[in-house]
């Protein structure tokens, strides 16, 4: 009889535990698309505003955090998206490209001559040179970041990355930055 108790009491810990599992999945499943529906639907000088509408107070969106924090660095303001970036690997540890930039971040300049690709690139290093799009919610946020900014030229994962998160006045630079990797400078 205790037996019968004992394995209806685990079945249910392992029933509760799996629905839990997936409602959390489909829940982060429903931010990604969400964030990346308003993201490629906003225009660009709209789309701090409009993701702002979806950070709740009680539950940082990883997601929405991280596009925010693109919002930002297309704009030129490092601390803000530093800021942007903390909450969203805070919110998601999946998001490894937010703590990479969220670090790159505190370390640049603000402004149009900012050096953030120079600290992305060193951060990286000092990171041990974390393969950005091995992780999908990296994957996910830098297509949708692509949707709208365009394909970047000919790069490696760390040069797409950066290239997507700065601003079209930084973009030109990321190429002799990463050439500068690749000769081992």
């Amino acid at each position: 009889m205790w037996i019968w108790i004992v394995a209806a009491i685990v079945l249910f810990v392992v029933v509760s535990g799996m629905t839990a599992a997936v409602r959390t999945a489909r829940k982060h499943r429903d931010q990604y698309a969400e964030a990346s529906r308003l993201w490629r639907q906003t225009p660009a000088d709209q789309r701090a505003g409009a993701l702002s509408a979806l950070t709740p107070d009680t539950e940082p969106n990883g997601p929405v955090w991280f596009l925010i924090g693109c919002d930002h660095l297309h704009e030129y303001r490092t601390k803000q998206a530093a800021r942007a970036f903390g909450i969203a690997h805070h919110a998601d540890c999946n998001l490894e490209a937010a703590a990479l930039l969220a670090f790159a971040c505190l370390k640049a300049a603000e402004g149009k001559d900012s050096d953030i690709v120079e600290q992305i690139i060193t951060t990286w290093r000092e990171m041990k040179q974390p393969d950005i799009p091995r992780r999908k919610q990296d994957r996910l946020l830098l297509s949708c970041l692509e949707s709208t900014v365009g394909n970047p030229p000919d790069l490696p994962p760390l040069g797409r990355l950066i290239w997507l998160v700065v601003g079209p006045a930084l973009r030109p630079t990321v190429q002799g930055c990463l050439s500068l990797l690749a000769n081992g400078e």
